[in-house]
């Protein structure tokens, strides 16, 4: 499993760097699933939102999910089985399905 970010397909323009690698590992996790198409190994993408965490002083932030239920959610989704192989938790779906503003 990598973890990539929403900010992988919305970038943020304070953090260039951050969203470059995080766009890099989205494509690095592409090219496994291809090259491990056909064995047993399983390559899984979380597409995490942004998180009220300290890291970037979003512990507060309205629009940050709170961390209790990201996890929660990232847990039913990795114990329900059968997930896809990127799987968005809902708070980012949104923001990657829009786009850049």
């Amino acid at each position: 499993m990598t973890v990539s970010s929403g900010l992988a397909f919305v970038p943020l323009p304070i953090a260039p760097t951050y969203n470059a690698t995080k766009a890099a590992i989205h494509s690095f996790t592409e090219s496994l699933l291809v090259q491990l198409a056909d064995t047993r190994i399983e390559v899984l993408e979380l597409v995490p939102p942004a998180v009220h965490t300290a890291l970037t002083g979003q512990e507060d932030s309205e629009t940050a999910m709170p961390l209790d239920a990201f996890l929660d959610e990232v847990m039913s989704i990795l114990g329900s089985g059968g997930q896809p192989d990127e799987f968005l938790v809902k708070a980012v779906t949104g923001a990657v399905r829009r786009g850049p503003r």
